[in-house]
């Protein structure tokens, strides 16, 4: 058995995200799993989304009472169901 090497643990819950990319509208989306550094997001075809790519959601946070949150993120893995997106501060680039 592999050790889970993650900083945040992942809470398996469903929530509702604006997914937005740069001027492109936003597109509603469903989480999988959420953590304090990123969440998974079911979309299909997840393959339109590639690795490296800088998105914005934009949703009601359930590990801060709902808390209205925005949070630029990057796509860092793909696989056939979804994207894993880590929350970044822009002010790192």
């Amino acid at each position: 058995m592999t050790k889970n090497q993650r900083r945040h643990p992942r809470k398996e819950i469903k929530v509702s995200v604006e997914l937005t990319f740069l001027d492109e509208p936003y597109t509603i989306v469903n989480t999988r799993d959420i953590s304090e550094g990123g969440m998974f997001i079911e979309v299909k075809p997840a393959e339109s989304f590639p690795v490296g790519e800088l998105v914005n959601v934009h949703y009601l946070d359930p590990l801060k009472d709902n808390e209205d949150t925005f949070k630029d993120a990057a796509i860092v893995r793909v696989v056939e169901d979804g994207i894993a997106i880590s929350f970044i501060e822009m002010g790192d680039f």
